[in-house]
């Protein structure tokens, strides 16, 4: 159901509704942000029925949109990675509304181009008004999660030109992301900035190349009961109790809303068309998120399987489709790494009430760093100078 929300005392209309899709501009403003704001991916992380799902457009006041905002209220929330007690440096004092969406672990605003800080401002603002309107049992309690360090900014810049502040900005993790050559794999290989990881890629690839393994494209439709009990390997190796059962379901309700931009890269032996491995991607705009990887691990031969499904083949999958970037996400940074990934932190926004704690900051920090190579380690460090530590 869709309805308008217009405080008097602001300047833009709000349309809210229960889903994205209800909102005719939605989709436009998420348009350049992650393919996780979008309207498929948000509705199908709303099918687990765990939280309580708005999502606001702002209008200026001839109509036009200037931008639409994500709130959930989970006080339930089976993730742990969206429950701010457990992941940041210091937990905020009561349950609050998550902003930005709470799966997928990339966020951002979603704004219109050319609007001025105190255009976003203003628009920004008035969406947390109506959202924390909307969910008045947190009273006026909100946490930001995942934001890339200039979204962070962005959004902290716009509430504190609309005079919303002061707004705390705290470390939450990483992740990882590559910029695709025009040249492709070969002159993402090329580049990479030693010689020893030159070497390793290129052993790598000829080891996949004599192993016998090929890589096929295809989507997610049908490869759901395949698929699922290879995620469930996965989920069970890194501690995770999740069954084939699960991981299936999951993947079919991925299927249901989320096929049309869904790649997969199917790892198949000679002669067998029973997947070893498998690699679940999205593509949104000139961008290809990497979502979930599956093995059958007693079936591996050891030929550099993952590196193959994860980075080498969704990188000649954007060459070849003239996309631009490949979102590697958060897990396992020092192998992305090495196989020529930037890694950057990601943020989470609250209003400050208490200042949050420097050293747990910092010793937020040095976790992430100790987990990178040294080279990466070093480059993090220096952006975590510039940026809020």
């Amino acid at each position: 159901m869709t309805t308008p929300y217009a405080p008097a005392q602001l300047p833009h209309t709000v349309r809210a509704a229960d889903t994205p899709g209800e909102l005719p501009t939605w989709q436009r403003l998420a348009a350049d942000a992650s393919f996780y704001c979008g309207t498929d991916w948000l509705e199908f992380s709303d099918t687990d029925h765990i939280a309580l799902a708005r999502y606001f457009t702002a209008h200026t006041p001839t109509g036009d949109p200037s931008a639409g905002l994500i709130a959930h209220w989970s006080p339930q929330e089976n993730n742990e990675r969206y429950v701010p007690e457990r992941v940041l440096p210091t937990p905020l004092a009561d349950k609050a509304l998550i902003i930005g969406g709470r799966r997928g672990y990339l966020s951002g605003p979603l704004l219109a181009p050319g609007l001025s800080a105190a255009g976003q401002g203003g628009a920004l603002d008035t969406l947390l008004e109506a959202a924390t309107a909307w969910c008045p049992q947190t009273e006026g309690r909100w946490w930001w999660p995942y934001l890339t360090t200039d979204s962070a900014a962005t959004v902290r810049a716009a509430l504190t030109a609309a005079g919303r502040g002061p707004i705390a900005t705290q470390l939450l993790s990483a992740d990882c992301v590559i910029a695709v050559p025009e040249g492709g794999l070969d002159a993402h290989i090329a580049a990479l900035p030693t010689k020893q990881r030159r070497t390793n890629a290129r052993r790598e690839l000829r080891a996949f190349a004599e192993s016998g393994l090929c890589i096929v494209r295809t989507t997610l439709a049908g490869q759901a009961d395949a698929l699922g009990p290879l995620l469930a390997n996965v989920q069970q190796r890194y501690g995770h109790d999740h069954s084939a059962e699960q991981m299936t379901s999951l993947l079919r309700r991925q299927a249901e809303h989320l096929q049309d931009a869904s790649v997969v890269f199917l790892c198949l032996a000679p002669g067998d068309d029973r997947p070893v491995g498998f690699c679940l991607a999205y593509r949104h705009g000139r961008e290809l998120a990497v979502r979930l990887v599956g093995f059958d691990y007693d079936r591996l031969p050891g030929a550099a399987e993952y590196a193959h499904l994860a980075v080498y083949e969704p990188v000649r999958y954007c060459q070849e489709n003239g996309l631009a970037r490949v979102e590697l996400g958060m897990e396992s940074l020092e192998a992305k790494c090495r196989r020529g990934a930037a890694v950057r932190p990601l943020w989470a926004l609250h209003p400050a009430g208490a200042a949050p704690d420097p050293e747990a900051q910092a010793a937020r920090r040095d976790a992430l760093a100790a987990a990178l190579p040294a080279r990466e380690s070093a480059h993090f460090r220096a952006e975590m100078d510039k940026a809020y530590i």
